[in-house]
């Protein structure tokens, strides 16, 4: 008996021992992050910081941190080289340099699996997942644009290869898009066949990026990729309000139901197809291509990544026989944003913004061969005349301006807006805003004036802006301004409430670079704050092919953080011009209204006009010298 105790004992050690080593490695958890630093990290250290976030992180030893660095012209901390790539572990709240490889890009599909394979056989785990941090640009452009050569990005289809080439042991648990605009369908086919899971964002992500040391701890106390995926969505968000960012948004998808999704689609589309020659299904489906939410950016003027939030277009789409067709539910199994806005998580590609090449890029994508067929037939035959007037300009029974297009330009116009002007002394013509407050009847395509005698104004100084998107929450604005002497973009919104006076109110939303000579989109919407100097852009002018803006003094933003309100014209007479644009760009003038004010700017300070209260008369009308233009 007194020999056996000591085996017995060595059994159970070993048992022990055993046992603890088999639940360590199925417990076993890597995160690969494919940090391509771009110009966020040589411009702000937004890569760095978030690497901070990681390193005060409380992890368990069940996880390996894994990050692969490069992309960028200057790395900003950690002492970490910017002329190699190189490869770290995070271990015991430092970052330990592994391995450092000779430059190449990120956005070369062999670099991220010589990543991949490298930290597969360096640090096996049956529970891999795989973040890509940088930029993203939506379907049509890709992710990860490496600075150091030119932005070269990593494209879906190089995403797709990159996962195929390399050597995955298991499906990874996720793979996240810390980046802009990639929560799309598109996204999702490319890579449903190498992950369960796909966390993204439909919108442009604010700069500071996820919320890491939230998303280490998730991974590191969680074994359920649901419960997961959801931290990451709540902690990203909830970083984004506390810094007073705008416009977060990020999802969770199942990348088991892609397939099925796709599928809806592909009906949904074909029943578009059948019904393009119909005028009624046409309207339904350009209005709501026009109203639905979108993301990046959504106009000719800034730039477009032309992503839009699937869900609320089907919707707004509205016919009973197809609205139907497409249910998000169980491929978006997680989705949260920032405001209020009605979107549904995942977002798709569609030509808002014409770009021809962009469309034959997308179709080679073969992601719908109905929706690929669609936009060729739609977007890559187009007619001589896409938009015509049917009467140029005329004076309707109460007074308006009107103009009526042909039945044929519906398939292709895009927005119709007014362009006010005003005449000097010399004869120069001034132009102080393009607008959408018209009055619209879609069924017949009649657009009449609704003059009220008001420009907006910031702070009181009268504002040169143009109405750039609408749908039915709200219209959104941009007016070009200079911000503590740099130019940007002022955006605000005119959100629509029937009980107020004229249907609602202003409210400003912050300053945006739009998209850069990259096709980058500015990660930030920065609010106005009180004490930012600012110059506004009163009119433009233009000479021969120039545009000369003219600004106004510098002005301090007060303590409201800069008032959008209307402000009463000042003058006697104004030109008037509609101006219909149509899905390629191109831009077609009606005739010219004359218009002179039956109040003056006292009158209408003190009373100002409720809606279709005319504050002028037309004059006369006469030919607008301009052709149509792109």
């Amino acid at each position: 008996m007194k020999k056996s105790i000591p085996v017995l004992l060595a059994f159970i050690i070993l048992l022990t021992l055993l046992c603890g080593c088999i639940n360590t490695g199925s417990d076993k958890k890597t995160l690969f992050i494919y940090m391509c630093g771009s110009n966020l990290e040589s411009k702000q250290g937004l890569a760095g910081k978030n690497i901070d976030e990681i390193l005060s992180a409380e992890i368990t030893d069940n996880i390996n941190i894994v990050i692969e660095t490069g992309g960028t012209v200057q790395w900003r901390s950690h002492d970490i080289d910017s002329d190699s790539l190189s490869r770290y572990i995070i271990k015991d709240g430092t970052l330990k340099l592994i391995e450092t490889l000779e430059a190449s890009s990120m956005g070369e599909a062999q670099t991220l699996t010589d990543f991949l394979d490298w930290g597969q056989k360096k640090y096996p785990s049956k529970h891999s997942s795989l973040i890509l941090w940088d930029h993203g640009a939506g379907a049509s452009q890709g992710i990860c644009f490496d600075e150091k050569y030119g932005f070269d990005p990593l494209t879906i289809a190089e995403l797709k290869s990159a996962l195929e080439n390399a050597e995955l042991k298991n499906k990874l648990e996720f793979i996240g898009f810390d980046a802009c605009l990639m929560a799309s369908m598109e996204t999702a086919y490319y890579v449903k066949d190498f992950a369960y899971y796909m966390l993204a964002s439909e919108e442009i992500e604010p700069s500071g990026g996820w919320d890491y040391k939230a998303l280490c701890e998730a991974m590191s106390g969680k074994s359920d990729y649901i419960e997961i995926g959801r931290e990451i969505c709540d902690s990203f968000v909830l970083k984004c309000k506390e810094k007073e960012k705008m416009y977060a948004t990020l999802s969770l998808f199942d990348l088991s139901q892609t397939d099925n999704l796709i599928n809806q689609f592909s009906e949904t589309v074909e029943f578009f197809d059948n019904y393009v020659e119909n005028a009624d299904y046409s309207f339904a489906v350009m209005d709501a291509i026009n109203t639905c939410e979108k993301f990046g950016g959504d106009n000719s003027y800034q730039g477009s990544s032309n992503m839009l939030d699937l869900v609320d277009f089907v919707t707004k789409a509205g016919a009973d026989d197809y609205k139907d067709k497409l249910n998000t539910d169980a491929f978006v199994l997680y989705t949260t944003n920032s405001g209020q806005r009605n979107i549904g998580g995942v977002s798709f590609y569609y030509p808002y913004v014409y770009n021809e090449q962009e469309i034959k890029n997308y179709i080679d994508l073969g992601v719908s061969d109905y929706y690929s067929k669609f936009l060729s037939d739609y977007y890559l035959n187009v007619p001589k005349k896409t938009v015509e007037y049917k009467d140029k300009g005329s004076v309707t029974d109460d007074g308006a301006f009107t103009v009526t297009l042909t039945p044929d330009s519906f398939n292709y116009l895009s927005h119709i807006d007014f362009i006010l002007m005003n005449t000097d002394s010399e004869g120069i013509q001034h132009v102080l805003c393009t607008y959408n407050d018209i009055r619209k009847d879609w069924d017949n395509l009649k657009f009449d004036s609704n003059f009220r005698g008001v420009s907006l104004a910031l702070d009181g100084h009268r504002l040169f802006c143009s109405a750039v998107s609408s749908n039915s929450d709200y219209i959104t604005f941009i007016a070009p301004i200079k911000l503590n002497g740099e130019r940007t973009n002022l955006r605000f919104v005119f959100v629509w409430d029937r009980t107020m006076f004229n249907n609602g109110y202003f409210m400003p939303v912050g300053t945006w670079n739009a998209f850069d000579e990259n096709g980058l989109p500015d990660n930030d919407i920065i609010p106005l704050k009180e004490g930012d100097r600012v110059q506004v852009i009163t009119d433009t002018v233009l000479t021969g092919k120039e545009t000369v803006e003219n600004f106004s003094e510098e002005f301090v933003i007060g303590s409201n953080g800069g008032e959008i309100t209307e402000k009463p014209l000042d003058g006697k007479e104004y030109q008037y011009i509609f101006v219909a644009t149509d899905i390629f760009g191109n831009t077609f003038t009606s005739d010219m209204a004359t218009f002179e004010m039956i109040y003056s700017y006292s009158e209408l300070q003190e009373h100002p006009l409720p809606d279709e209260t005319f504050a002028a008369k037309v004059t006369k009308i006469e030919p607008y010298n301009t052709e149509a233009s792109k």
